[in-house]
């Protein structure tokens, strides 16, 4: 047996029971994963192979993973995963990226030849990476099956971590700590936002002493000027002004794991709005953790920031958090959790958050944020990086 180089088979042995009690409640007898990350989850395959066609087959009675992908791609499964070579197969080249045939044609054969082309089958009709082509090819080859919609089975199981999956989070804070001092002591007038991006890039690669870092799945997220009051943009060839503010939002990579951090930093005297700004995010963050237990719903923790930060005055419309853990391009989300009103998910020791309620208002935003993990009395910050608006000069 190959045996992953991160983790115990023990610990991929437990998650491939918790899928199997999952499809057992679902009354699945298989299920096609196509997301990377539950791929790694399942069985630690890690690779940048998933912009073409990639499977990993759960059968419902027992036995190891199939692992099928592009041919090239084996020997990487052979290195990474906890798979042995009889669970390993592939399809030719000729299959990708074409426009005469279909993988999914080829993994439909692959069923049909081990029987495995009946009953209920599970696929991630969510999934940035199943393709709709993909779904119509499955429905028009698999004939005596009935396909059932299983996007985010694997990725709720994932929400609760490992003692083990936990430290790799922690590490990764390590670093992306490093990687905001980094970007604090580069932000100075007259220096290039792609400047400071690469000093980024640097630390969030070079990572500690102990352990280094990995590509994320989201780049660094750094607007200023004019493009500061807007979330999700990144770097210009422009240099920084000198009373201006920079939003910073960070993410390092430890295995596959993330973990997340954003700072806001006033390049001179800030006003009095954005002053009164840091409060309300202070206070709605510290009251956020405060409410995060097991026990209390996602709900409630979003409850807790908005009721906290209302007092000053300051609401938000949009989510102020979401699991955290396993991520491949293009989001560091776990898509499972979302810490809003609607969401009543009880929460549960190991489970891990990036709590994140930046405020983005006309002529006005802060992002001061926390990645957490709930523990069996409260929660626990990954990073301990000082909490508080940063003004330079």
């Amino acid at each position: 047996m190959n045996p992953s180089p991160i983790f115990e088979t023990a610990e991929f042995e437990a998650r491939l029971g918790r899928v199997r009690a999952a499809m057992a409640a679902q009354k699945l007898d298989l299920l096609i994963l196509s997301d990377p990350c539950n791929f790694y989850y399942v069985s630690g395959y890690e690779a940048w192979s998933f912009y073409v066609q990639q499977y990993l087959i759960v059968t419902a009675d027992g036995g190891r993973p199939l692992w099928l992908g592009r041919e090239m791609d084996a020997r990487g499964a052979r290195l990474t995963t906890w798979l042995q070579d009889e669970d390993i197969h592939t399809y030719p080249d000729t299959y990708v990226q074409s426009a005469e045939r279909h993988p999914a044609q080829f993994l439909a054969a692959f069923l049909a030849e081990r029987g495995l082309d009946k009953g209920r089958i599970g696929t991630e009709l969510q999934s940035y990476y199943l393709t709709a082509k993909t779904q119509a090819v499955l429905e028009a080859s698999l004939p005596n099956a009935t396909l059932v919609e299983a996007s985010l089975l694997v990725n709720f199981i994932r929400s609760k971590k490992s003692p083990a999956e936990v430290a790799l989070m922690r590490q990764g804070a390590k670093i992306v700590e490093s990687g905001m001092r980094t970007a604090i002591e580069h932000t100075r007038p007259g220096v290039r936002q792609c400047d400071v991006a690469a000093e980024i890039y640097r630390a969030l690669m070079r990572g500690t002493a102990e352990y280094g870092g990995q590509y994320a799945a989201s780049p660094p997220f750094m607007p200023t000027g004019e493009r500061v009051d807007t979330p999700h943009l990144s770097w210009t060839d422009a240099p920084y002004e000198a009373g201006g503010q920079a939003n910073f939002e960070l993410v390092a990579a430890r295995h596959r794991y993330h973990t997340p951090l954003a700072r806001t930093v006033f390049l001179g005297e800030p006003s009095q709005a954005l002053l009164d700004l840091e409060k309300a995010a202070l206070d709605g963050v510290e009251a956020a953790l405060e409410a995060a237990k097991p026990g209390a719903t996602a709900a409630d923790v979003e409850h807790a920031w908005q009721k906290a930060a209302g007092r000053r005055g300051v609401h938000k419309a949009a989510r102020c958090g979401y699991g955290i853990g396993i991520a491949y391009p293009p989001t560091i989300g776990e898509l499972n959790i979302s810490l809003r009103p609607e969401d009543k998910t009880v929460l549960e020791e190991g489970m891990t958050f990036h709590l994140m309620p930046g405020v983005w208002q006309e002529n006005a935003s802060i992002v001061i944020t926390e990645p957490f993990v709930v523990t069996a009395t409260g929660s626990d910050t990954l990073c301990k990086f000082e909490r508080r608006l940063f003004v330079t000069d």
